[in-house]
């Protein structure tokens, strides 16, 4: 068992490392890396997974998530305005290169696959 929290914490800390960086960068979501570091950290470190679900800045969005599975319907409509905007974007841009369908399809897939996981949540609690 203390192997299986050791991995919980590594992933908690990578997923935290890209989550972090995708508070500062356009086009790469955030939230939903720190979401998936504190399931992590909610499953290797009591004192991790408080401090990112306390946090003033990402803390409330991500606690809502986990214990209500609520997402506001202003975050809904920005994440699909964002998601749908890269992936058109990448469309656009593998549309003209030697890239084959599959990996032209991969951003399609994932974002109606996003879509849906973000449309199941509710609105509020």
């Amino acid at each position: 068992m203390h192997i299986k929290k050791n991995i919980y914490l590594v992933l908690g800390f990578i997923f935290f490392g890209i989550g972090l960086f995708g508070y500062y960068m356009p086009l790469i979501p955030g939230t939903i890396f720190m979401i998936i570091s504190a399931y992590c950290f909610m499953n290797s470190s009591e004192k991790l997974y408080n401090r990112i679900i306390n946090h003033p800045l990402y803390g409330n969005p991500i606690k809502q998530y986990i214990d209500y599975n609520v997402i506001p319907l202003k975050t809904k409509i920005i994440i699909l305005i964002s998601m749908w905007g890269a992936t058109f974007i990448s469309f656009y841009l593998l549309w003209y290169t030697q890239s084959p369908l599959p990996i032209k399809m991969l951003g399609i897939v994932l974002s109606i696959i996003g879509t849906v996981v973000v449309l199941r949540t509710k609105n509020n609690y």
